[in-house]
Order: C-alpha cells, then sequence, then structure tokens
C-alpha cells in the first residue's frame, strides 16, 4: 500500500513539473495554433483620404490615428484593437516574442473570414464606457471614416502586416 502511495505522489509530482514547464513555455512562445499581430500603414498622408474612399483633405496627421479591429473574438477584457504603426523601417523579421509585448489569440477566437476594419478617429476621443465597436461606430464616436482589409496571416509567428494603397501583405514573407 506504501508504495502505491509513494507511486500517486511520484506520479503527481512529475505531472505537477511537466505541467509547469508547458505554462512557462507557452507563456513565452508562439504556439502553433496562436496568431499574433503588428499592423503597419504604408500610405502616405496626402493619400490617406483616397485609401479610406472620403473626402480630400479629412484626414489630418495631427489630430487624427489610425485603429485597426483585429479579424479576432476575444474573451472579454482581451484586446482586439491596435494603434496602426507607421514606421515600417523598424520591423524586425527576426523578432523573438516576449510576453507583455504582443496579444495572442488562438484558433477559437480568429475570424473565419479574416477581415480586418480600419478606423480613422479624433485622437482627442475619449470613449464612454460599453462596447467599443458601437462607440466606433455610432454618429459622433470621433470616428472619420472606416474600411474593412483581408488579412493573409500565419499560424505560430508574429504577423508585420503592412497595408498599402494597393495590397496587404505580410512583410516578412513576401
Amino acid at each position: 500500500m506504501k508504495k502505491i502511495i509513494l507511486g500517486i505522489v511520484a506520479l503527481a509530482a512529475v505531472l505537477f513539473v511537466v505541467l509547469q514547464i508547458f505554462t512557462w513555455y507557452n507563456g513565452n512562445n508562439i504556439m502553433s495554433n496562436q496568431a499574433v499581430f503588428k499592423i503597419y500603414m504604408d500610405v502616405k498622408d496626402e493619400d490617406m483620404d483616397e485609401y479610406f474612399g472620403v473626402e480630400k483633405g479629412t484626414y489630418d496627421k495631427e489630430n487624427h490615428m489610425i485603429v485597426c479591429n483585429l479579424p479576432v473574438q476575444p474573451a472579454p477584457f482581451k484586446q482586439y484593437q491596435q494603434v496602426v504603426d507607421f514606421n515600417i523601417s523598424s520591423i524586425d523579421c527576426n523578432e523573438k516574442y516576449t510576453k507583455g509585448d504582443y496579444v495572442k489569440y488562438d484558433q477559437t477566437e480568429l475570424n473565419d473570414d479574416q477581415n480586418a476594419t480600419l478606423y480613422i478617429i479624433n485622437k482627442n476621443y475619449s470613449p464612454s464606457a460599453g462596447p467599443i465597436d458601437s462607440q466606433l461606430e455610432g454618429k459622433g464616436a470621433g470616428t472619420v471614416a472606416s474600411r474593412q482589409v483581408h488579412l493573409e496571416y500565419q499560424m505560430g509567428t508574429i504577423n508585420h502586416i503592412v497595408l498599402a494603397k494597393d495590397k496587404v501583405y505580410e512583410y516578412c514573407n513576401k
């Protein structure tokens, strides 16, 4: 009886150690069923109005910012929007995943259609309590324009997606 209890305790200890190693690995790496996004814009300021299909002179770099609703349906309180980065020269294709720098989305959180929505919003807009989607799309909510784009991305990696005037591409796989 003593050997059986000792065996069960040893098995539990081994399983606990394996679980801790897997948890650490998952927290510090992107698994093959997860995707990470970093969205960049490669459209000149003077072409931004045409890109969004709005009247010339609408987009103002000083007063507006571009926000991307990623193609995900995450759990509550998990970030699904990202301010678009304009500094394409800072892309590092050999970048390693660092916990806290990006949000990982697993297969169950990703939308099948892979469509993202871009918004031009006022920089001084401060949302009230409630769902962000409805606030961005509502009247007077600070939204200047929106546009849908299709994102091609890969699992198990940091996707550096570039939105150019005539195409959308993954920078590190061009």
